[in-house]
């Protein structure tokens, strides 16, 4: 009964195919995301978690770079206040993460068109997702040959590959 998944599902999709995301737990209380931060290590990030919301940031969902449990305990404190200033409904707690410095995000989709059937998207993620418009579109299945096609499709590929000293990506 419905369309799109939570961060912590889409991750455990992309795991089981192999692709390595960051460790995602939920804490659905302020004192379960402290005691969840403690276990993964500081820094962490505290992101909305939600089946209805899909941009966290737009309505304060997100928290980074928190350095201990106190300020753990604030932001999800925060997180919640703001979601519920702007949603009636929503807040189902948060996703606790290990601040990653580095990398790239991307974004990795799939949706029915009502003409093609089932698309995939790849392309450049995060915040500016819609204003760079870095992606591309295909039509699965995908072998590796017409997936790394899709890829080069995008800009974000070539930064994949090692730019300015960066590692590459493991694109396989």
């Amino acid at each position: 009964g419905r369309t799109l998944l939570t961060e912590e599902e889409s991750k455990n999709v992309l795991s089981s195919y192999g692709i390595p995301t960051v460790r995602t737990e939920i804490a659905a209380t302020p004192d379960e995301a402290a005691r969840v931060a403690d276990s993964i290590g500081y820094p962490v990030v505290l992101k909305l978690h939600s089946r209805t919301i899909t941009h966290k940031s737009d309505v304060g969902g997100v928290r980074l770079d928190l350095q201990n449990a106190a300020q753990v305990l604030e932001a999800f404190a925060a997180i919640q206040k703001s979601v519920g200033e702007k949603m009636k409904n929503g807040f189902e707690g948060v996703t606790v993460q290990p601040m990653v410095r580095g990398g790239y995000e991307i974004i990795l989709g799939s949706s029915p068109d009502a003409q093609l059937g089932p698309v995939i998207l790849f392309g450049a993620g995060g915040k500016l997702v819609e204003i760079f418009k870095d992606h591309a579109i295909g039509l699965p299945p995908l072998n590796a040959n017409l997936a790394t096609r899709l890829m080069e499709e995008t800009r974000i590929y070539q930064a994949l590959k090692g730019v300015r000293g960066e590692k590459a990506a493991d694109l396989s």
